[in-house]
């Protein structure tokens, strides 16, 4: 699956780089403390680890118990610890693996990196739950390595087509001066978390503050959106892709979702006719934070019963 280096002092660990304390309180200011104590300590006991493959440099987080793994694919805000709340809630039942994207341009290489990282933490055949961008890099990924997948869960995610809109968006984005396109982009993203449960709100407006002014560069999101691009234009899927492949499929939607309508949902479940759906009411495009308890509670459960 490629080349690959680890790199850090002691094998495969490598600390993130720490945000200094001031910078942190002024971020989350008016969060309850309970509430930043919560992700500071997650983040000081689930620190990155690095592997380099070609040219690109991957961060993931690898944590858990138990003997089956969980590989969680984050959307297009790319980062490891947004899953962290639900990495909290499965990590004494699975071992979990959650990359941090780098801004490779293409799916092949963004497939190859996330096995290349199953290769070199000696993981076979996890369950992989991808949402958004992640549910396409799990489709890419199961087609290519359906050995290597036990289950797959995509959540508020699309199939392979090509937007009119998508290479425009992208040249329109290279005009746009780092500062303002990283503004736009928070206040863009922070709207597909609702709706939001009150209490949770202040958290994650400072979340996202925090991500798209300190760990999100506008190189990287380009790449990103080239990726995504190339995604829609050169690949192609058919109901029976996968009809040899012995895992079985859940897909996750919203009957709200901001990114996918409804006739581009339906498309998808015409698309994996043997997968079981659960729809979220008013879950919005992040059921996995609107609806968190009823969330990790499907997925447990589909677990449990496709071993």
């Amino acid at each position: 699956m490629g080349s690959r280096k680890k790199e850090s002092k002691i094998p495969g660990k490598t600390k993130k780089k720490e945000m200094k304390k001031e910078v942190f309180d002024k971020i989350y200011k008016n969060v309850p403390q309970e509430r930043k104590n919560q992700l500071l300590k997650f983040r000081s006991a689930h620190p990155y680890e690095t592997l380099v493959t070609g040219d690109a440099r991957w961060k993931y987080i690898s944590c858990g118990e138990g003997k089956r793994t969980l590989v969680l694919l984050p959307g297009s805000w790319h980062v490891a610890d947004i899953w962290f709340p639900n990495i909290i809630e499965f990590e004494h039942e699975y071992r979990i693996i959650s990359p941090t994207y780098p801004g490779v341009t293409t799916m092949a290489r963004m497939v190859e990196g996330i096995g290349t990282i199953l290769e070199s933490e000696k993981i076979q055949n996890p369950d992989i739950l991808g949402h958004s961008f992640g549910g396409m890099i799990a489709q890419c990924f199961v087609r290519k390595y359906p050995t290597k997948v036990n289950n797959l869960i995509l959540s508020n995610t699309d199939f392979p087509h090509v937007p009119k809109k998508r290479k425009r968006k992208i040249r329109m984005s290279y005009l746009l001066p780092q500062r303002l396109f990283l503004t736009t982009l928070k206040r863009t993203y922070f709207k597909l978390v609702e709706p939001m449960p009150p209490e949770e709100r202040e958290f994650w407006k400072a979340y996202f503050d925090e991500l798209y002014s300190l760990h999100i560069t506008k190189e990287e999101f380009m790449g990103f959106l080239k990726c995504a691009f190339d995604y829609h234009k050169n690949y192609s899927f058919a109901p029976d892709d996968l009809k040899d492949w012995p895992g079985s499929i859940l897909l996750l939607e919203s009957d709200n979702d901001q990114y996918f309508p409804e006739f581009q949902r339906e498309m998808l479940k015409a698309l994996y006719p043997q997968a079981q759906v659960h729809t979220f009411h008013n879950g919005g495009h992040t059921p996995s934070i609107t609806k968190r308890e009823e969330y990790n509670s499907i997925v447990r459960i589909f677990l449990k019963e496709h071993k």
